[in-house]
């Protein structure tokens, strides 16, 4: 097996044909007078993507019905006939306009009343918020990273989560969901050097045809992942360099720096 079976999946060169025109993209050409279909996009994108907004609020000393109250209501405005235009700091990446909207919107909104801010029947997008303090109690505390810096590599983790779950149901509906289990943890880092062989036996493959596996899977989420970065970002052109803060993001996150 030579080192490139070893590596982190490597990203595909973009193809222009697959670049999305119905996300984050849609959402700028339609400007201040969202139609239905730029409106679903959007919509669709803060369902996706909301997680890490909470996150920050939390590394912001919020509490977590403080922080769920703030970003239905945030996502609520932002949903709004005017709210986009309104709350828009540029028009650039989303996870950039979304984190710069919640600021001015926490500076601006805050002194509303408990009251005013639970229940306030604005509950315009559908969101899993109330699992979120679930969800965030478990993640690890780094005390070296920022709020924005945890906003980010939250972003990134559910960007590569995401990849996994959709790729992981492609296998599925092809029968083949025993091997991505299998392949799954070796597609990112190292993998040790005994581990294709006990893989390769225990699904009954030989190790030459499981090691054609893991790269197709590894080029298959590298793809995957292209592609969703792609829903945020208002240019193909900018996709790779998203791709790159999200990994570092990853990576000084791990390390500690």
């Amino acid at each position: 097996m030579g080192t490139d079976d070893q590596a982190s999946p490597a990203i595909p060169p973009e193809r222009s044909s697959a670049f999305p025109t119905t996300q984050w993209s849609m959402v700028l050409k339609a400007g201040a007078r969202l139609d239905q279909q730029a409106h679903d996009a959007l919509e669709a994108l803060c369902r996706n993507y909301w997680y890490p907004l909470y996150v920050f609020a939390r590394r912001e000393g919020r509490d977590h019905h403080e922080a769920e109250d703030s970003i239905q209501e945030y996502m609520a405005e932002l949903l709004s006939a005017d709210g986009i235009e309104r709350a828009r700091p540029e028009r650039g990446r989303f996870r950039t306009f979304l984190l710069t909207g919640l600021r001015n919107f926490l500076t601006d909104k805050w002194r509303r009343t408990q009251a005013q801010k639970r229940g306030g029947g604005q509950n315009v997008v559908s969101l899993a918020i109330s699992e979120a303090g679930e969800r965030y109690c478990p993640e690890p505390r780094d005390t070296a990273l920022t709020p924005e810096q945890s906003f980010d590599r939250n972003w990134a983790l559910g960007l590569i989560d995401r990849a996994v779950s959709d790729v992981r149901a492609e296998y599925q509906r092809g029968q083949r969901g025993t091997v991505f289990d299998a392949l799954a943890p070796m597609v990112w880092g190292n993998v040790r050097p005994n581990s294709f062989e006990l893989e390769a036996a225990r699904l009954g493959m030989t190790v030459p045809a499981f090691t054609v596996a893991l790269h197709r899977a590894r080029r298959r989420l590298g793809e995957r992942l292209r592609s969703l970065v792609a829903e945020t970002v208002a240019e193909p052109s900018e996709v790779d360099a998203e791709l790159r803060h999200l990994v570092s993001a990853i990576s000084d996150s791990s390390t500690g720096s």
